[in-house]
């Protein structure tokens, strides 16, 4: 009887045959529990790519939008300025823009008393709460906020130079934000709202799409799921549906809480292919796992030795990408297949590919830098170096003055008037006229110069290699030279002017900043001195901007520690000497250097925020006055008050003087306001809407200083003046002028004409009254009668020299003399 047994080849199948069913269960149940953590896994990829999405993009445009107002406030110069004036109307010119670029739908703008400067929409809630926390913080807030729609609120504090806080806060479409989100994942996405109330058991289907990158499909998983899965099990677990043989993994995520709806993104996946391989897998796993593991321990070692050859190789070339050596790493050969590509010739080819982008990435870097550079050391409008450059330059050129043992020179030029062409032909002009005035500053200078914008209409030219100041000098009058000729700018010509400061230094040690600062103080100078020439700096302007500064913290002082008062100085008829009025003057006696002359501080306070309030208490120090002269008995007589240029702006002058007028009941007939012609000619059609809403009040106007400023028959028709006021420098040389005295006569013959009254400033001598007084001059003001007389000391100055509203004259050598 044969015995029976199991041969070696059948004991190797079997085992071979075990060996693969107990690797297909196991592997199997292992890949099954793999494919469903990388389903896991894929969801909470999904879902975190989703939440850094929505912040990466979120951020990208709050960076966008808090840069572009850090840069809007640089460019208007926000730091430098007191009030936020400027500030929101050139804001409200930039809305169309924000919105053309940035997608920015609303625009509001908060003072720190909650004051609405500017709203381009009505004012939520969260709007005022956002608003509200910055003021809290002092720092910027942003949130997700939706209502019809889902917005970006941002809302950054800004300062002025005094310090003042306002909020801006925009409101930004996140269309963009959520095209980008779809681009940057390549999967479809959606903002859906639901109820807030019972929001856990509350169905998924029940949700309204506000907006969608397939507003169709997301309509088709709300329908498919409407009352089987809970909103809750959605945010929890995902969804995946499958629907006309797709399927789509869905997951939310939260953007905005409300009180009614809660605003969710939804991320819409396609799964399809990875259901399909899911499906083909079981399907044909069991049936390839025995074909592939009878010839997996010979092709093993076939396979695997040129695969990985071939990784080595290319693991060896890439560090070449590192190195930027593009187009060495392209001259490698990788040994692929030769008759199918497989994963490596893919990764290889790829690798190339990789390399083509990388070198174009490098490229395109490379020119963003320069393109960087140029924007950091010059300026876009006129191409020259800007104040970056300049540093850098100057800086360079000092630092030479020991090697080449030559002198440095800047040039600060500062245009004349520019301001005016900007105001009356617009920005748009004074750019073409900027881009002219820089290339004759640049046909100006030598091939080693450097001509900068500094800023504005401001240029600074630096000359190096000099051996004396005289060869800067030469330059200067070399671009003077260049600005005598006009500007001509499509049919308009314009006559521009510059006025230059010089600074000159041989010394190695000198600092770049400082030598600029020096130019600047004497380009002030010359502009000081009437424009359209140059100044060298020495020491003494700095000694002179030293004592204004000085005396402009003395100012300060002085207005706290109520050092300023008022005097008074009479005018009186010419040909009867009866009291006409008085002029209030200001004065300031110092506790130190006694009374300063009104001469040195007026122009300070002129150009600071406490002139308005100075002028206002003057006004109110006049009215008081008034009020006494009444009641002493003079009841005909004017006070004539000063009003500053900042003051005639003022829209609250009209109030503050009306409540005045029934505070002390008095009539603004008692009342002359005195302007200079500068102020009057500053904005002409508000300077006439100004005066025409005080003659409603009854007011009467007087142009101080005629014939020193703007004089011009054109604007004197259009005015409602009253009274014309001769300068004083023109009456003390009219006996011994013939001009002066012809000036006069004519000046009062045309005013005349007018209508309108006339008083002559500055009269000391009898001679001069006569004069005047033959040539029909209606009104005297100076020392010949009286002195400016303090307030305190008003009624002892009438009771000695005013007699029944005249003036007391007494008889000294058969002759009438005034006392």
């Amino acid at each position: 009887m044969a015995k029976k047994f199991v041969g070696v080849p059948t004991q190797l199948l079997v085992l071979i045959i075990t060996t693969l069913l107990l690797l297909a269960v196991g592997f199997s149940s292992l890949s099954l529990w793999r494919l469903q953590q990388d389903y896991h896994q894929f969801r909470q990829n999904a879902l975190e790519q989703g939440r850094v999405q929505v912040e990466l993009h979120n951020n990208i445009l709050r960076t966008k939008l808090t840069l572009w107002i850090e840069s809007f406030t640089d460019l208007i110069k926000l730091s430098q300025q007191d009030d936020f004036s400027l500030f929101t109307q050139q804001l409200e010119q930039q809305f169309d823009a924000l919105q053309l670029h940035l997608n920015v739908e609303n625009v509001w703008l908060v003072d720190s008393n909650k004051e609405i400067m500017m709203a381009t929409n009505s004012f939520p809630i969260v709007v005022q709460e956002n608003i509200a926390r910055v003021f809290e913080t002092q720092e910027p807030s942003d949130r997700i906020y939706c209502l019809e729609s889902c917005q970006l609120l941002l809302s950054l504090p800004v300062l002025n130079r005094q310090g003042d806080m306002v909020v801006v806060t925009m409101s930004a479409s996140l269309v963009d934000t959520l095209f980008a989100i779809k681009t940057s994942l390549n999967r479809e996405v959606a903002v859906v709202s639901f109820s807030s109330k019972n929001a856990q058991t509350l169905e998924f289907g029940m949700g309204e799409i506000v907006s969608a990158s397939d507003r169709a499909l997301t309509q088709m998983l709300f329908n498919a799921q409407a009352n089987q899965t809970s909103v809750d099990s959605v945010l929890t677990q995902g969804l995946q549906v499958d629907q006309q043989q797709a399927s789509y993994l869905s997951n939310l995520l939260l953007l905005a809480k409300t009180k009614h709806k809660d605003f969710y993104l939804l991320l819409i996946d396609d799964v399809t292919e990875y259901r399909d391989k899911n499906v083909t897998y079981r399907w044909h796993f069991l049936l390839s796992m025995s074909g592939i593991f009878i010839g997996l321990a010979i092709l093993v070692y076939i396979i695997s030795s040129p695969f990985t050859k071939r990784l080595l190789q290319l693991s060896n070339a890439l560090p070449l990408l590192s190195h930027k050596k593009f187009d060495q790493f392209r001259q490698v050969k990788f040994n692929g297949q030769r008759i199918f590509a497989d994963e490596l010739d893919i990764l290889s080819d790829s690798a190339v590919k990789l390399s083509f982008e990388l070198e174009q990435l490098n490229l395109e870097v490379e020119q963003k830098t320069k393109e960087l550079e140029n924007i950091a050391m010059f300026d876009l409008l006129t191409g020259l170096p800007n104040r970056n450059m300049l540093n850098y330059q100057l800086r360079k050129s000092i630092a030479n003055i020991a090697r080449h043992h030559g002198g440095v020179a800047v040039l600060f030029l500062d245009l004349d008037d520019f301001k005016k062409v900007n105001d009356s032909n617009g920005h748009n002009i004074g750019d073409k006229l900027l881009m002219q005035a820089s290339e004759r500053v640049r046909l100006s200078i030598g091939d080693i110069d450097i001509a900068c914008r500094f800023g504005g209409d401001e240029f600074v030219v630096v000359l190096s290699h000099l051996t004396v100041v005289e060869e800067a000098i030469d330059v200067a009058e070399k671009i003077l030279k260049q600005f005598k000729d006009p500007i001509k700018l499509d049919s308009s010509i314009f006559y521009v002017s510059t006025s230059i400061g010089i600074a000159y230094t041989e010394l190695a040690t000198e600092k770049a900043d400082d030598l600029v600062s020096h130019a600047d103080i004497a380009m002030y100078e010359a502009k000081e001195n009437g424009g359209s020439q140059y100044h060298v700096y020495h020491q003494e302007m700095f000694q002179r901007v030293a004592h204004r500064v000085l005396l402009e913290g003395e100012v300060r002082q002085a207005l706290a520690r109520e050092q300023f008062s008022m005097s008074l100085q009479p005018q009186l008829c010419a040909k009867s000497k009866k009291l006409y009025g008085f002029e209030a003057l200001i004065r300031w006696k110092h506790p130190e250097r006694g009374m300063i002359s009104p001469e040195d501080f007026i122009p300070i306070l002129e150009n600071s925020q406490h002139m308005i309030e100075l002028g206002y208490w003057i006004i109110r120090r006049c009215f008081e006055t008034a009020v006494a002269l009444k009641d002493y008995g003079l009841e005909d007589v004017r006070i004539a008050i000063n009003l500053s240029a900042g003051q005639f702006v003022d829209a609250n002058l009209p109030h503050f003087l009306q409540s005045l007028l029934a505070e002390f009941s008095l009539d603004a007939q008692n009342f002359e306001l005195e302007l200079t012609e500068q102020t009057l000619v500053k904005d002409i059609d508000h300077t006439i809407a100004m005066m025409e809403a005080l003659k409603v009040l009854g007011f009467s106007f007087a142009i101080d200083d005629f014939g020193t400023g703007y004089s011009s028959l054109a604007y004197l028709k259009r005015l409602p003046v009253d009274v014309i006021k001769i300068d004083k420098s023109f009456v003390f040389g009219m006996l011994e002028n013939h001009s002066d005295y012809q000036i006069i006569k004519s000046t009062i013959a045309m005013v005349k004409n007018l209508g309108l009254t006339v008083v002559a400033e500055g009269v000391e001598t009898q001679a001069q009254l006569l004069s005047l007084t033959e040539n029909d001059c209606d009104y005297i003001q100076g020392y010949y009668y009286s002195k400016p007389v303090p307030d305190v000391d008003l009624f002892t100055f009438i009771d000695k020299h005013i007699s029944n509203g005249h003036w007391k004259v007494r008889a000294e050598t058969g002759s009438i003399k005034s006392a």
